[in-house]
C-alpha cells in the first residue's frame, strides 16, 4: 500500500496544480471520483490489467466510458495514467489530491474513535480546541470502538492523540515489565 502511495504522489501532486490552475478544484474531485469507481469496478479492473489490450486502448476505453464528464485536461490525464500502467493508482491518487485540496483550503477531517459514542458538548468542545491547535478548520468523523475502554484516539492528517485508557494500560504495562 505505501508502494502504491509513493507512486501516486507525483500524479496527485501535478492534477493538484492543474486544478489549481485552471480553478477547477472540486470539477477535478467529481472526476477523480468519477474514475476511480469504474477502476475499482471488479469486471473493470479485470479488463485493464489484461495484458491482452494496449495501454492506448486501456486509456481510450476509460475516456469513452466517461466521455461527457471529461475535459480535455481530465482526458490528457487518463492518458497519461495508461500509458504508465497507473490506473490503478487512482485510488490513492484521490486520497493525496483530497488532501491536498483540504490542506489549500485549510480544511482538514479528523476521525474521533470512542468507546462510547460522544455528546454534541464535547464533540463541539473537541473541534474547537483541533481548531486552535491545527490552525484551520476541523471536520470531525466519529467512530467508536469498545476495545478503548475509556478516552479516546483522535487522528488528524499525520497527528495522533492517543487519550484512550488502553493506551496508558499499555504504557503502564510496558514501563512495569522494565
Amino acid at each position: 500500500m505505501s508502494d502504491y502511495i509513493t507512486a501516486a504522489r507525483p500524479y496527485a501532486k501535478a492534477v493538484f496544480e492543474i486544478a489549481q490552475a485552471e480553478s477547477k478544484q472540486v470539477e477535478w474531485s467529481d472526476v477523480l471520483a468519477l474514475l476511480t469507481q469504474i477502476v475499482s469496478n471488479e469486471d473493470m479492473r479485470d479488463v485493464l490489467e489484461s495484458p491482452h489490450m494496449g495501454a492506448a486502448d486501456k486509456g481510450g476505453l476509460l475516456i469513452d466510458i466517461c466521455s461527457d464528464s471529461l475535459s480535455d485536461s481530465n482526458r490528457n490525464f487518463v492518458k497519461l495514467l495508461a500509458e504508465n500502467g497507473r490506473l490503478a493508482l487512482l485510488p490513492e491518487i484521490v486520497l493525496l489530491y483530497e488532501e491536498l485540496r483540504a490542506e489549500a483550503e485549510s480544511k482538514i477531517e479528523a476521525t474521533v474513535t470512542s468507546a462510547y459514542p460522544l455528546s454534541d458538548a464535547q464533540l463541539k468542545a473537541m473541534t474547537e480546541a483541533l481548531k486552535k491547535k491545527l490552525g484551520c478548520e476541523v471536520t470531525l468523523v466519529t467512530e467508536t470502538d469498545s476495545s478503548l475502554i475509556g478516552g479516546v484516539v483522535i487522528k488528524a492528517g499525520d497527528l495522533v492523540i492517543d487519550g484512550s485508557a488502553q493506551a496508558r494500560l499499555d504504557s503502564l504495562a510496558q514501563a512495569l515489565s522494565h
